[in-house]
């Protein structure tokens, strides 16, 4: 069942990082299908590490290398909840910031989890 939570939250963030960026280039006036085809595989590779982190693995350069994948996204989910000066402020606001400020800290708690159990190799098994 963690798997699945796993990979669930990381589709989730592939394709809201795919939608954003495309979102961004058609705001600004540049839309092509390279652009669209570059943005959905820099959505994807933007969640590989947590998709990795959910199976077995036991080659420490291995976890080291999905930890090291996983570490950008991190940062950016730590940087929009604890580390920004406005999150209490988004949590109080209009329902589009609530739910996001949810998605941010959600998110937060499956990559910390993700991480926690691939590096004590217990993924795979129930809690």
């Amino acid at each position: 069942m963690n798997k699945i939570i796993i990979r669930i939250v990381a589709c989730f963030f592939a394709i809201a990082s795919t939608y954003l960026l495309v979102s961004f280039s058609d705001g600004v006036g540049e839309e092509s299908f390279i652009k669209l085809v570059t943005f959905i595989i820099w959505g994807v590779l933007s969640q590989l590490g947590l998709f990795l982190s959910t199976y077995p693995i036991t080659k420490p350069k291995y976890k080291w290398l999905i930890a090291l994948m996983m570490f950008p996204f991190f940062m950016l989910l730590l940087s929009s909840t604890i580390l920004d000066s406005s999150f209490i402020h988004r949590l109080t606001g209009n329902s589009v910031q609530i739910m996001s400020s949810v998605a941010y800290i959600v998110g937060l708690g499956i990559y910390i989890f993700s991480y926690y159990k691939m590096v004590n190799g217990n993924i795979t098994k129930q809690l």
